[in-house]
């Protein structure tokens, strides 16, 4: 592996450590990264990743009268997944209907834009946080 195209900063690692290692970079840097990876067929894969974003301030660290961050107020709502790969992009989708495979596994759903309205979507919604990467899936409610 080499940074900025310095070939004296080659290093060797190994495929399952690609993503973690690309991942310290991109987060070192800040910055959005192009990234390309030569395997040796000659074939080349390249992307652009993006930092992850900054970790948000401890309660407390500004916090002097005690009342929380706001997200109650701006409507926030914060949720969490596991085990995706490190610095890896997450789709985040609300889910407005849920569908059924027929006896082939196969499932045909039709959109209808009226629909996108969250405060018209049943109860309870649900999020589905996907890696692109790691093919994690997480489903939380949206509460």
């Amino acid at each position: 592996m080499t940074t900025n195209g310095d070939k004296a900063t080659a290093t060797t690692i190994a495929r399952a450590d690609f993503w973690t290692h690309i991942a310290e970079q991109v987060s070192a840097l800040g910055v959005a990264t192009r990234v390309e990876m030569h395997e040796p067929g000659g074939r080349v894969l390249a992307d652009i990743l993006d930092p992850p974003p900054p970790e948000p301030d401890t309660p407390g660290d500004d916090d002097t009268d005690g009342t929380d961050d706001g997200a109650e107020e701006s409507g926030l709502v914060e949720l969490t997944g596991e085990d995706f790969t490190p610095g890896e992009e997450i789709l985040v989708a609300l889910v407005i209907r849920h569908a059924s495979a027929d006896a082939g596994g196969r499932t045909r759903v039709l959109i209808d834009r009226g629909e996108l309205d969250i405060d018209e979507l049943p109860e309870p919604v649900e999020v589905v946080l996907a890696g692109r990467l790691s093919r994690t899936v997480t489903i939380r409610p949206l509460t």
